[in-house]
């Protein structure tokens, strides 16, 4: 047998294992927190360090091959000394600050392999700053901390890597990226593109609505925007350019559609996870505070799609649903995802939630011989999975040690109080900022990185100023998602125009224009929270929602510059005015709403009867 079909067989073994003590740990708890987020980190270790092995050539196995048994080293000595680095942390042995230094050595390579330099550079500055911040006199200077302390809060100490981050890549999120590799396993995006076609003929630019649906319901399993692009906009950007749309615009509305999934319940992504961690609430309660928004950001698409198609004079589908496929797909997606909403919302933790949900799955998809998986393609997601899993836990374990310096330096607070001086006690000048932040991060960072971040170094200043958390955290998540169609990076956008065949930076342009008037949301809710809230009323949440949808479509139009047909400036202009009206709607600023709807109403009226003036005279003409 040659060595890549052993390491072929390898990792898929090592990848069954991981996924089997998750299991196991979630239904028969053995160890405590942190020897449970040691062994997490053993494995995530392990199944990277073999997938780097098994693309090396030559000399450089075997340095993969030294540091597979460093890893085991570190993480088997943390496991046997694990009373003594409790009771004594804070202060470690010699040997022990050498371990702790290779184990930041290696969560900071692997972290830097398989997601880029930005955030180990940004870690970098954080232990400079612990270490030399004693030099740096004023308010930015902070106590002298040692070196071996700086190591101790690294890791070695029980801190940094093992921590709140790391416990949420174990007890989170791992199992929901194993739920989500079945489900791309057993096939679930020919459903979507089925239900994504039937939606399609109801809709003027059907193709666009296609893969506004099955983009967005697959993103919402796989959580990761250029990723869903390469998976569905393979089938939808050729058939969106097939019936009329421009390569840019199909590549826009694919890349916007994916983005999407990160924000529609109950899965959204892996971000949401750490965000429940962060303000200490169940996910299921964050879910359900999450849904308004994301049908907000679904009616500005579709909406934004229809003035497209409309403009271009794209027809609806013609295409007719495979309607047995969405007979036979349905019960794969209805069944365990409606168990997953009862679930987290009965407060069952996500673990036990993904691990029922994953059997049920399975289950569901075997009764039917169409919709029945191999037993090569499940043990490929399976694997697949566990890679995507260990890449978020080494992302988290790292995401854990800046936190930890930020801690023991203070920064936290000091950062905040930049923002506030910066942006000289005004709320929306800190917001903007904040939200320039989120962006530029997501630019460079996957969404979770930069939400967390942004979470630490700006939210607190945002709490201060008189925001709510819940609504601090919101408005960077939503950036942070926000910033995969936001130039100048866009990735999803990147990806869509390499499949559309476009031009980078107009598919960006487009997709900027599409996703802007979502842009507003996050404002939105800072000015009315009870947009997040649980206990308004009826006609609170009527009146509140049919505001927020008045702010976006009003910005849409302004973005695209057509309502029933092509506006001048000053009609775009009044848009623009609706759209603040209505940001700042509230039970106290309800006349500014009202005034806003009537100028909204009276375009409307207007451009309708521009439109369609003909054949409104014409009967009258006539005597009917």
């Amino acid at each position: 047998m040659k060595k890549s079909d052993k390491l072929g067989i390898l990792i898929p073994v090592l990848a069954l294992l991981m996924i089997g003590y998750h299991i196991w740990a979630t239904w028969m708890p053995t160890f405590n927190a942190v020897l449970h987020q040691n062994i997490h980190l053993a494995f995530s270790f392990l199944v990277l360090l073999l997938v780097a092995f098994q693309k090396a050539e030559g000399k450089s196995r075997i340095g993969f091959l030294m540091l597979m048994v460093a890893s085991l080293v570190v993480v088997s000595y943390v496991h046997i000394n694990y009373d003594r680095l409790d009771m004594w942390s804070g202060f470690p042995e010699t040997v022990d600050v050498y371990i702790g230094i290779v184990m930041v050595l290696m969560v900071v390579y692997l972290t830097l392999k398989r997601w880029g330099g930005i955030f180990p550079v940004l870690l970098g500055i954080s232990v400079l700053y612990a270490l030399f911040g004693h030099l740096i006199e004023g308010p930015l200077g902070h106590p002298e901390i040692g070196f071996k302390e700086v190591v101790s809060g690294l890791g070695i100490g029980l801190n940094g890597i093992y921590g709140m981050m790391l416990n949420a890549s174990a007890n989170l999120i791992f199992l929901f990226i194993i739920f989500g590799s079945l489900f791309e396993a057993v096939g679930i995006d020919r459903f979507f593109l089925e239900i994504g076609v039937f939606m399609g003929r109801k809709l003027r630019g059907g193709a666009a609505q296609t893969a506004i649906f099955s983009s967005s319901f697959v993103g919402m399993c796989t959580g990761a925007a250029a990723a869903n692009v390469a998976l569905t906009g393979s089938y939808t950007i050729p058939m969106m350019k097939k019936t009329g749309f421009s390569p840019s615009h199909a590549g826009a509305v694919e890349a916007v559609a994916s983005t999407g999934g990160q924000l529609t319940p109950p899965v959204m992504g892996v971000a949401i996870f750490l965000m429940a961690s962060f303000l200490g609430i169940g996910y299921g309660e964050l879910m359900a505070r999450a849904l308004l928004p994301a049908v907000v950001f679904y009616i500005v698409l579709i909406a934004g799609v229809i003035m497209i198609a409309s403009r271009e004079k794209i027809p609806k589908l013609k295409t007719t649903e495979n309607r047995s496929v969405i007979l036979r797909g349905a019960p794969l997606f209805i069944i365990p995802m409606g168990l997953v909403t009862f679930l987290l919302v009965s407060r069952y933790t996500p673990s036990y939630t993904a691990s029922i949900a994953m059997v049920v799955l399975l289950f569901v998809s075997v009764l039917q011989k169409e919709t029945r998986p191999s037993f090569s393609k499940i043990i490929s997601g399976l694997t697949k999975g566990a890679i995507m899993g260990s890449a978020i836990a080494v992302a988290c374990a790292c995401i854990g040690m800046f936190t930890a310096m930020l801690t023991s330096t203070g920064a936290g607070p000091k950062f905040a109080g930049i923002v506030q001086t910066l942006s000289g006690g005004n709320l929306f000048l800190a917001l903007f900022l904040t939200m320039i932040l989120t962006i530029m991060l997501g630019c460079a960072m996957p969404t979770p990185v930069a939400y967390v971040i942004t979470a630490l170094i700006v939210s607190p200043a945002l709490v201060e100023m008189g925001i709510g958390m819940m609504e601090a955290h919101f408005f960077v998540f939503y950036f942070a998602v926000l910033s995969a169609v936001t130039p100048p990076v866009a990735g999803a956008a990147l990806v869509g125009s390499q499949i559309a065949g476009s031009s980078y930076l107009e598919t960006g342009w487009i997709s900027l224009k599409l996703v802007l008037p979502f842009f507003v949301v996050p404002f939105f809710l800072i000015h009315n929270p009870i947009i997040l809230s649980k206990s308004q009323s009826l006609l609170e949440a009527v009146g509140v929602i049919t505001a927020l949808v008045v702010c976006c479509i009003a910005f849409l139009i302004f973005c695209h510059g057509y309502c029933f047909g092509k506006i001048n400036l000053l009609q775009r202009s009044l848009f623009v005015v609706v759209a603040v009206l209505s940001i700042v709607f509230s039970q106290t600023h309800i006349f500014s709403f009202m005034f806003a709807s009537l100028i909204l109403g009276v375009i409307l009226l207007l451009g309708f009867w521009r439109l369609n003036k003909n054949t409104l005279i014409q009967p009258l003409k006539n005597g009917v």
